[in-house]
């Protein structure tokens, strides 16, 4: 064996490697969209490090030149892959235009490797000798335009996972770290190969590729890469319609999204310029206020016009000290005012069923009151009686009742006419009224007056009773010729009855006896 042949046997190791980490990787295909590219890439590292090991392998001369091409596809399919699995894990939607745009450079890299026998523009020299035989060649300016093609690429999709590690923590950040690791490995070992003043027999970037191989292994298996791939902070923050600030401890503003920005002022100036200024000079005093006043949420009306739900976050380290603030506002203007809309509309009908309940209370007195006299109607006038003999029976108390008749008030009608009648009603009811409570008297139907006296025993009431018809005696309407007389009956509860229909029967039979006995007078119940 040649001393080639340690090496080449790294070489084939490692495309065995990565070989296995493929079919892993596709196994996981269903999963994530990152595995299809990743699988992709470890397949084109393998095929790369075959045709590395074949041109050490001692092949006869006329098989050396058929080996370049699946290097170089194995090569370009790599650093295509590589770019578009770190998109996937950085959570980029892998689009057909940006695929077809990462292809291009690979398949005129393949175009030229077919012309390069002619123009030897991709190798300026080729020649294939010793024993073994082997392809020693130097490079052409095409060689150098797709290394330097494929080191952009690459370092841009290191940036991306150093960005993405920055961002997250815990194992993420682990992962991306293990992404980036991978990555420089055969970075670095690219870059021995092609450095002018190293001579090495043999490419060993696919033996750096063990390394990847074996890293990516484990991030699939043990930190289960495939599973956990993060989403990009572009898909998240940039793209939501709620203005996300983030301020430092010294409340200068160092991130928002294109939401934040339209809530700024409208002096501050372009997005990129505004990072680094403090935070108060470039938002509505509003919200400045809100954010000052710490943890929490608050509904504010910016001078602008409409109102923001602004809610404020601390973030801290591990060791719990302030690193700054997460600021998340939200227009809701639309809700907020549709929420006092309906304020509005439940004042007003608060008030409309206010005015209802007046209304119909003032009905509902309204057809307890007599329409002449303006006292209350024998219409609810049993049920309140049966209520206060009730609460008289509960207390121990009497009560009296009083009903009065005007004396022949029919002649009176006759005689002087319905108005004058109508006249003498309504001054009885006011004599009435001036001497016992209004609540407490009642016509009780055509010139039949009731008067409630609570807590008065008979003799009590027998006096009161003689009150309100001397009272009534002095009644005059206009016609000086008219006397006004008044008979009454006086009973009382519970000596004379403990219902209404016993009460009231015992001061009607009392009533007649007032008026057989000769009118204008006042008569107990028996």
């Amino acid at each position: 064996m040649t001393s080639m042949g340690p090496l080449a046997l790294l070489i084939a190791l490692a495309a065995a490697i990565t070989a296995t980490t493929g079919v892993l990787t596709f196994r996981r295909r269903r999963e994530t969209p990152a595995a299809l590219p990743l699988t992709v890439a470890l397949a084109s590292v393998t095929v790369w490090g075959v045709s590395v090991v074949l041109q050490n392998a001692a092949l006869p001369a006329s098989w050396l030149d058929a080996t370049v091409f699946p290097q170089f596809l194995g090569v370009s399919g790599a650093v295509l892959s590589f770019r578009l699995f770190v998109d996937a894990v950085s959570g980029r939607v892998l689009r057909p235009r940006r695929v077809l745009a990462f292809s291009v450079e690979p398949a005129l890299l393949l175009l030229a490797l077919a012309l390069d026998p002619q123009l030897h523009w991709f190798h300026a020299t080729v020649d294939i000798g010793g024993d073994p035989a082997r392809r020693v060649v130097t490079a052409g300016p095409l060689f150098w335009a797709h290394t330097a093609y494929s080191y952009l690429v690459v370092l841009t999709a290191a940036s991306t996972i150093w960005q993405l590690r920055r961002s997250t923590r815990g194992l993420l950040r682990r992962q991306a770290t293990t992404m980036l690791v991978a990555i420089a490995a055969p970075f670095a070992c690219n870059l021995t190969v092609i450095a002018p003043r190293v001579a090495l027999p043999v490419d060993i970037t696919p033996l750096a590729f063990t390394v990847t191989g074996v890293l990516f292994a484990y991030a699939v298996l043990q930190q289960d890469l495939l599973r956990l791939v993060p989403v990009a902070r572009s898909l998240v923050v940039e793209t939501v319609t709620d203005a996300v600030f983030v301020v430092d401890e010294r409340g200068r503003l160092v991130d928002l999204n294109p939401a934040g920005h339209a809530q700024l002022r409208p002096d501050a100036g372009p997005r990129d310029t505004v990072v680094g200024r403090p935070f108060a000079d470039l938002v509505d005093a509003a919200v400045a206020g809100a954010v000052d006043a710490g943890d929490g949420e608050t509904v504010v009306q910016p001078a602008r016009g409409g109102f923001l739900d602004v809610r404020t976050r601390w973030i801290r380290d591990d060791r719990g000290d302030p690193l700054g603030r997460v600021v998340v506002a939200r227009d809701v203007t639309e809700r907020y005012e549709a929420a006092q809309a309906l304020e509005r509309a439940n004042d007003r009908l608060r008030a409309q069923v206010a005015t209802i309940e007046r209304l119909r209370a003032d009905l509902v007195e309204e057809a307890s009151r007599d329409p002449l006299t303006g006292l209350r109607n024998r219409r609810r006038f049993v049920d309140d009686l049966a209520a206060r003999l009730t609460t008289a029976a509960e207390v121990g108390r009497p009560l009296s009742l009083v009903l009065l008749d005007v004396d022949h008030f029919k002649a009176i009608n006759d005689t002087h006419g319905h108005a004058v009648g109508d006249d003498v009603l309504v001054e009885v009811a006011r004599v009435l009224g001036a001497h016992a409570r209004p609540e407490d008297v009642v016509r009780y139907g055509g010139e039949e007056f009731v008067v409630l006296l609570p807590h008065l025993d008979t003799d009590a009431a027998r006096a009161r009773a003689e009150e309100l018809r001397t009272a009534c005696a002095g009644v005059r309407v206009g016609v000086e010729s008219l006397r006004i007389t008044i008979s009454a009956g006086v009973a009382t509860a519970p000596a004379h009855g403990t219902t209404p229909d016993e009460l009231l029967l015992a001061a009607d039979r009392a009533l007649y006896g007032a008026k057989g006995g000769g009118r204008d007078r006042v008569v107990l119940a028996d």
